[in-house]
């Protein structure tokens, strides 16, 4: 695995101690670096936490098993076949995975199964047919030896661990990260990688230890 963390480190410019740090104190902290797959296959209360308010999981309400109400007075539901239809996608990763993320992140409809197809893979969950694709550019223009189609093999992001590796490395170049990590400024870095902070007091402290071993 070392080999190929630095040979990506260098086709991805994650070339500076401090690069390094922020980048290896993020992936570990979003896998172990492990590479891991999305599982879809959830119970009904989880699948309406994560999946089925508006707002996300803040939004939800586990003792009602139901979203917290909007300024109408009512549930603020999102997905509503998730709502409908719970037993008929708790369970099930692949229609689960078809539906939520249906007609976004260049997926087709639901029917079309490319929620499923393109669902989180690798050290970061790339997740979404565009990302897919755009992770193929970026691939194919750093390994000319090397032509890949991950929209056509999708699985390899899984099934390879220095395609796994280097997915995560083109999710970070993707969210031009690499200048945060010079300000070494640990919550924006988060932010581009997560989104937001959650995990932040973790993922500070592999970035403290880390910097140790690297003598920063």
């Amino acid at each position: 695995m070392v080999d190929i963390l630095n040979d990506y480190a260098r086709r991805y410019e994650v070339n500076t101690p401090l690069r390094l740090s922020h980048f290896l104190a993020q992936i570990g902290h979003e896998s172990g670096f492990r590479a891991t797959e999305e599982s879809g296959r959830y119970s009904v209360p989880r699948m309406h936490e994560i999946f089925g308010c508006r707002g996300g999981p803040a939004r939800y309400d586990r003792a009602l098993d139901d979203c917290r109400l909007n300024a109408e007075g009512q549930p603020d539901r999102l997905r509503p076949k998730l709502w409908l239809e719970a037993d008929s996608y708790a369970g099930n990763p692949q229609r689960l995975l078809s539906y939520v993320y249906a007609n976004r992140l260049g997926n087709g409809d639901e029917a079309s199964g490319d929620g499923y197809r393109y669902r989180g893979r690798g050290l970061i969950q790339l997740t979404g047919k565009d990302n897919y694709a755009a992770f193929t550019t970026a691939h194919n223009a750093r390994n000319a030896a090397d032509p890949r189609d991950f929209v056509a093999q999708p699985d390899l992001i899984m099934s390879e661990l220095k395609y796994a590796i280097e997915s995560a490395f083109y999710y970070w170049d993707a969210r031009t990260v690499n200048p945060l990590a010079d300000l070494d400024d640990l919550e924006q870095v988060t932010r581009a990688v997560n989104g937001g902070l959650n995990g932040l007091e973790d993922r500070g402290a592999r970035l403290a230890s880390i910097k140790k071993v690297l003598g920063i």
